[in-house]
């Protein structure tokens, strides 16, 4: 890719492809960076609930599709709707879809349930949003000197 091509994610499959890609710098369409930036700013406990219930969505909705029984269907539709409950309550609907998108995508291109799981880690915790306009959201990746170290409210000295 040339220094000065600038690609805009328009969907779900451009951002797995550019964090596949280890792409230092993001550009999301606007429409579609406030969905990532539910998924996102989302904290910590509600991500470990979330991520758990759009893994177990995701495996039932692509294992509907592999078996494409009626019975699995079925079986896979009741275990999606109580895991995307979850993930709708703390992130939206519009977010849930597209983070589900995602998972999907990755799912596709990237070793399975493991490798979207990943993908959507990479997005999460290797990202931050340095700009955020009416226009696009851009992503930078967090370099090793900028990572976030957590402090525990003891080891913080007056």
């Amino acid at each position: 890719m040339d220094r000065d091509e600038v690609i805009i994610c328009k969907n779900e499959s451009d951002i797995v492809d550019s964090i596949m890609r280890d792409e230092e710098v993001i550009y999301i369409e606007s429409s579609l960076g406030k969905k990532i930036s539910n998924i996102k700013n989302t904290g910590k406990i509600a991500w470990g609930l979330l991520i758990g219930g759009v893994v177990v969505a995701v495996t039932a909705i692509i294992s509907s599709k592999t078996l494409s029984k009626g019975k699995s269907v079925l079986v896979s539709s009741l275990a999606t709707i109580p895991s995307l409950g979850v993930a709708i309550a703390y992130i939206g609907f519009p977010s849930t879809i597209s983070l589900l998108q995602i998972m999907i995508d990755s799912y596709k291109k990237n070793d399975g349930i493991n490798g979207a799981k990943n993908i959507v880690l990479a997005l999460r915790n290797n990202y931050y949003i340095a700009e955020f306009d009416r226009e696009k959201m851009t992503l930078k990746k967090v370099s090793n000197t900028e990572e976030v170290k957590e402090v525990k409210i003891s080891e913080i000295k007056s």
